[in-house]
């Protein structure tokens, strides 16, 4: 864990302009969510290999825009597949289009996770394409949709390959539905959790104060990752408004947080972050620590989360810091 930074009293209250300077790392967004303008509004047609370039394209340019510095978009190959293209002629569309953009944006370092839906009907499919993919682009794999009616019990195979394989997976838990979604994906062998904000449900209180209860302390004490989205999630219903998001409790309690857009284009990462400091108080060191543990938590190995950390998140809060005297 990396010590925050001394942060300077003058860089102590955040702007939207010093906010969007700051260095971000983003691990839960879905690209096709994130499209915007004409791309976005006629998303059935992107289903060639020029329109998918095209998205990918402008998804990463908007992050460049937002000083997002690592990515990890989730990309759905099963909403690609109308013009006639196979699940992995889609992927391999994507990981083309991935390799233009970093052309373009040298600075994002963007990688993509094969997302399917619970109800799609090509789970097993996209799991078996996110372990014979597996490289540098493709970083692993992920499961959205509604977790009440579409249980994952009769994907257990396909949940064995990824692990056998080494592949990393998120599971969007704990938002459709109750605490026992999030079970079902820590029992799957899920390292992080999407959204997950139902994890309060879990709790009790004793003469203590608020006990985390069997499945939520095993996500807490052994640091599986809750990647939040708290804009998105109040806006559906997770909780009534910003305010009464859980996030600043996971943290206190001791939960492994990160704060991530989900669907950009409900709020950019900065938005979120400008958010959280209207309503929280947030400074630069929760954003700090925030940053870390989403880096700490990227479907990377340990030295090119390192490499990042150290030449870019670091070097940029230390110009936030107060001067060394000499």
């Amino acid at each position: 864990m990396h010590d925050t930074p001394a942060i300077s009293p003058e860089h102590k209250a955040l702007t939207h302009d010093l906010l969007k300077q700051l260095p971000k790392v983003l691990i839960l967004d879905d690209l096709e969510a994130s499209l915007t303008g004409e791309l976005g509004a006629n998303l059935s047609e992107l289903n060639t290999p020029d329109a998918i370039a095209a998205g990918i394209a402008q998804s990463v340019a908007d992050l460049a825009a937002d000083n997002v510095v690592y990515a990890e978009l989730r990309f759905s190959p099963e909403l690609h597949t109308d013009g006639g293209l196979t699940l992995q002629e889609a992927v391999d569309c994507a990981i083309t289009g991935v390799e233009a953009a970093h052309r373009a944006h040298p600075n994002v370092d963007t990688r993509l996770i094969l997302n399917a839906s619970r109800a799609g009907g090509v789970l097993d499919d996209v799991a078996a394409l996110a372990v014979s993919m597996s490289g540098p682009i493709i970083v692993g794999f992920s499961v959205s949709g509604d977790q009440e009616r579409h249980s994952l019990a009769p994907h257990a195979e396909a949940f064995r390959a990824l692990r056998e394989n080494y592949v990393a997976f998120s599971i969007q838990s704990g938002l459709d539905a109750g605490i026992e979604s999030v079970g079902e994906a820590i029992q799957l062998g899920a390292t992080r959790l999407g959204n997950a904000p139902r994890l309060v449900d879990d709790f009790g209180v004793d003469m203590e104060g608020i006990v985390p209860g069997k499945i939520s302390a095993w996500v807490r004490d052994r640091h599986l990752t809750v990647e939040t989205a708290p804009s998105v999630e109040a806006q559906r219903g997770a909780a009534e408004q910003l305010g009464d998001h859980p996030l600043p409790l996971l943290q206190q309690l001791g939960f492994t947080c990160t704060v991530n857009t989900g669907d950009r284009s409900v709020t950019s990462l900065t938005e979120q972050f400008l958010a959280l400091t209207e309503t929280f108080g947030y400074g630069p060191e929760e954003f700090f620590d925030l940053t870390v543990n989403a880096v700490e938590a990227a479907f990377l190995n340990q030295e090119q989360r390192q490499h990042l950390l150290e030449t870019v998140i670091l070097p940029a809060y230390e110009e936030l810091a107060d001067p060394v005297e000499e």
